[in-house]
């Protein structure tokens, strides 16, 4: 049998497998501009080493900081099944007693206010995104340990420890996904809405890159990842978003696509074919969150 970590390495060479399409997709200036500045101070950053450091409070993580950070900032960190944390940035380094006070997509060593490296372990992300919580964690949907560690995929998919972590938050994580429909639903007197009989309602799938015979099934971590997808909706179409979670978008896979795609344009996709999901099913981190194994009598008492 394919071991999952050898499936991995096979997904490798269909990580890009939609980011040709982005560049063919055309933008207005005034949406670009507005982009930037929704991105502008949202951030994140996996760390990779965690030290204890002898010239300054604190204690020091290595990693890359993707978007712009500043000394002082508040960060959020997420660590696998800890509960969210409030951390600060005291310094920022580029390199050895390099001292500097903002950084924007470069490699950097961030003091943050902790007492000890207990306290934040390797893969742990840092992330501008404030938690979820509440009612609104039914509406919002944000994952920001996972796109942590998925903007490192091409780097350390290899690493059996990262992927263990990429694997558990992808069996934890809420997706969007965009309905097509090709009307408005109908109002109904109980306030209720309904669909008319021939209404079509879907989901539009991706050509799959290397072979355009096949189609991919495509998720988002968060709206702004889809809010590159220029592309979701045809003019004039309602604009709906459907939430997800893996198991969901496994089904809507065997429906006759290749396999699925996460964050198909950007800032970093990454592509599980079907076989490969075929074997996350069968991982106990997935047995355990989606099929529960069901006590005994003598388990009950």
């Amino acid at each position: 049998m394919v071991s999952l970590k050898d499936l991995f390495r096979k997904s490798k060479s269909m990580e890009n497998v939609q980011k040709k399409a982005e560049k063919n997709i055309p933008e207005k200036k005034e949406e670009k501009k507005k982009g930037k500045a929704v991105r502008e101070r949202r951030y994140s950053f996996l760390v990779e080493e965690v030290f204890e450091t002898s010239h300054s409070q604190g204690i020091m993580v290595l990693g890359t900081i993707h978007g712009k950070i500043r000394e002082g900032d508040t960060m959020y960190l997420y660590r696998q099944e800890q509960p969210v944390r409030e951390v600060h940035v005291l310094t920022i380094e580029r390199g050895p007693r390099d001292v500097v006070q903002m950084a924007r997509n470069v490699k950097v060593g961030l003091c943050l206010d902790l007492e000890s490296t207990e306290e934040i372990s390797r893969f742990s992300v840092l992330s501008s995104v404030k938690p979820v919580e509440g009612e609104l964690a039914n509406r919002l949907i944000e994952n920001p340990r996972l796109f942590g560690l998925m903007m490192e995929y091409r780097r350390l998919y290899t690493n059996s420890v990262y992927m263990d972590a990429l694997l558990y938050e992808l069996c934890q994580a809420k997706f969007v996904v965009p309905l097509y429909m090709d009307r408005p639903p109908l109002p109904r007197p109980d306030g209720t809405f309904a669909f008319s009989e021939d209404a079509h309602i879907g989901f539009r799938p991706l050509k799959k890159a290397d072979d355009s015979t096949q189609t991919v099934f495509p998720a988002f971590t968060d709206e702004i990842a889809l809010a590159s997808w220029k592309g979701a909706y045809h003019e004039g179409q309602p604009r709906r978003l459907a939430t997800m979670m893996l198991p969901h978008l496994i089904g809507y896979v065997e429906k006759g696509h290749a396999g699925l795609v996460i964050n198909p344009f950007g800032p970093e996709p990454v592509y599980f074919p079907k076989e490969l999901l075929e074997q996350v099913e069968q991982s106990n981190v997935f047995q355990m969150k989606y099929q529960p194994k069901q006590q005994t009598d003598s388990e009950k008492g």
